[in-house]
């Protein structure tokens, strides 16, 4: 049912129709400039030339060099994996990684290290046989950037749709937006996840998670068929107002 919206209302629903231009911008980057540039950053380093044996290193480098290090610490902590070495002219200092093994736990000061080095960053070490790559090293992880992509389009999409139902004076609740975000946060990142381990192409995400998201959207609408009342609703009552 349709009420008259108030004002502040109109311009809530506005403001927030609105506001789905930034997850559309963010989602338009991911897919026309971020997801190229990893796969064609990925691909120039797994082509890469080894550097020629004596010859004089450089800050920066397109061929692949392998270096030996010294380490100096390390810091092993949930949010925190990062080694300090030094030893070579250009590359000693802070080397970040992703977690904490099979490496970087086992590492104690003084150790001995081999880092390969490309375009000025270390991007793998190796000690012993036990090799751990750094945060740095490029990777081509197409499917989850579809994922974060995807979504963000479809958050642009409900930001639109749900500025739109209240800028003409349609009641909806607080927990029907909640639940079509997380849902829709579900829907992208499952597929994404799941073509990741899997290694399916990239662009099955965007078409498995919008008919996730679809069939999740009719599951929520059947669910809450008949639970919006028809008069103007608002935020105390834990709804959006109309």
């Amino acid at each position: 049912m349709t009420h008259r919206p108030s004002p502040w209302t109109r311009t809530g629903g506005a403001l927030l129709a609105a506001s789905a231009l930034v997850p559309a911008a963010a989602a338009w980057y991911v897919f026309d400039t971020r997801m190229p540039d990893d796969a064609a950053r990925s691909h120039e380093y797994a082509v890469a030339a080894t550097c020629p044996a004596g010859s004089p290193g450089a800050a920066v480098e397109e061929c692949v060099r392998t270096v030996p290090f010294t380490v100096n610490s390390t810091v092993v902590r949930p949010k925190d994996h990062v080694a300090t070495v030094d030893g070579a002219p250009f590359w000693s200092g802070t080397v970040q990684f992703i977690n904490n093994g099979p490496l970087l736990e086992d590492l104690k000061p003084g150790d001995q290290v081999n880092g390969t080095l490309w375009r000025g960053h270390v991007t793998r070490m190796e000690r012993a046989g036990v090799a751990q790559s750094t945060a740095a090293e490029p990777r081509d992880e197409a499917q989850i950037m579809a994922g974060l992509g995807t979504f963000l389009a479809m958050l642009a999409v409900l930001a639109a749709a749900l500025g739109t139902l209240l800028f003409t004076g349609r009641p909806i609740t607080v927990a029907l937006a909640r639940s079509l975000f997380f849902r829709t946060l579900f829907s992208c990142f499952a597929p994404a996840a799941l073509a990741y381990w899997v290694g399916l192409p990239w662009w099955t995400v965007p078409i498995a998670a919008v008919l996730t998201a679809l069939i999740a959207a009719e599951a929520v609408r059947r669910l809450n068929t008949g639970k919006v009342p028809g008069e103007p609703q608002g935020f105390v009552a834990g709804r959006l107002p109309a």
